[in-house]
């Protein structure tokens, strides 16, 4: 007598609930409030002056994509849009890009606990990609501008 089949179940990587991904939505969202929350907090003199923080700056005396995005969020945060985008062209855009995440994940999470895994997949949308793509790209040509001296970019302080 043989055993009785039977049709495989669909899982998800986190488990049959999904518990993992909303965990992890959660945190992001919580962490990226907090950022915002020190960013609008933190007194604008931190962000024009101390110790550059960046190893790759460190090492290589050029900037990283990341370069910056500290000084900008912190200018946005005391309203001085002009000077987050000097800092760092994509300060403002990922400042921008994490308001809107923790509003949706409050949004979904208010119609039911069980959907907050839902934006989790908002991360692997094309146009994420797309703009992570263009980060980088930015960063490239910003230290090949700092390594040359041309004056393309701002420098960055």
């Amino acid at each position: 007598m043989s055993a009785p089949t039977t049709a495989p179940t669909r899982r998800s990587a986190e488990g049959d609930d999904g518990v993992g991904a909303r965990v992890s939505v959660l945190i992001a969202a919580a962490v990226g409030a907090g950022a915002i929350v020190a960013a609008v907090a933190l007194p604008r003199s931190i962000s024009t002056s101390g110790p550059v923080l960046c190893p790759f700056r460190v090492v290589t005396g050029l900037p990283c994509p990341g370069c910056g995005l500290t000084r900008s969020w912190i200018a946005l945060g005391h309203g001085d849009v002009a000077t987050a985008f000097s800092y760092n062209v994509f300060g403002p855009i990922s400042m921008a890009f994490v308001a809107a995440m923790i509003v949706l994940t409050l949004a979904v999470a208010s119609a039911g606990p069980a959907r907050i895994g839902r934006v989790a997949g908002v991360a692997r949308h094309p146009v994420v990609w797309l703009v992570a793509g263009l980060w980088i790209a930015y960063g490239v040509a910003r230290a090949i501008d700092a390594g040359m001296g041309t004056g393309w970019f701002p420098p960055v302080t």
